[in-house]
């Protein structure tokens, strides 16, 4: 593709995922995404098949511009400390807000799609989250702010924690106090190790 399809197709992209915070997975019709990219429908099916295919490029596009954020953070050589408050901020806010976000479509999507390649989509997903927090923790560890025990196992926990969270989210009974209260638990389990 030349530089003008790609820029194109990342309008339809950055569009997309608009509809996909606004209105989850299940209710976006195609027609939705060409509304708000103001294109044909024939221009529109020149870059993608489906609905899916853009579902799914929208969450590797997001997934990737959140492990290159956490890079950044890591790059501005902030304290262990901060850079895993940043994080789990962020996380909290996602929590608390999965109506109308990515997170709410990425479930509905989840619980519509059951095939092997679907599978293999999310098992991505998860590991996206994990990898993010390994980056964290090897941070920590370089700094010499936490040990370098089994770096990827503690990441493994804390991914099956948070999201464990997001599914809880969905009935809407998760609070702050119940995500403060597993961070804290998180922070203690890092931290547990931290070196002397």
């Amino acid at each position: 593709m030349n530089k003008k399809s790609d820029k194109k197709r990342e309008f339809i992209l950055a569009k997309a995922k608009q509809v996909f915070i606004r209105k989850g997975f299940a209710a976006v019709t195609m027609k939705d995404i060409i509304d708000e990219c103001e294109i044909s429908r024939g221009g529109i099916y020149l870059y993608f098949n489906s609905i899916d295919e853009i579902f799914m490029q929208v969450i590797s596009a997001h997934n990737k511009q959140k492990l290159e954020d956490t890079q950044n953070r890591i790059q501005e050589n902030k304290s262990f400390d901060q850079v895993l408050e940043d994080y789990l901020s962020k996380q909290k806010k996602r929590l608390l807000n999965i109506g109308g976000s990515l997170l709410m479509a990425m479930h509905e999507y989840r619980f519509s799609h059951k095939s092997d390649q679907d599978k293999e989509f999310y098992y991505e997903q998860f590991l996206n989250t994990k990898n993010i927090i390994l980056e964290l923790l090897r941070y920590g560890a370089d700094k010499g702010e936490i040990s370098c025990g089994d770096l990827e196992d503690m990441a493994m926990n804390i991914m099956f924690l948070i999201e464990g969270i997001s599914t809880m989210a969905l009935s809407k009974v998760v609070t702050e106090e119940i995500i403060d209260s597993q961070f804290g638990c998180v922070k203690k389990m890092i931290f547990s190790a931290k070196r002397i």
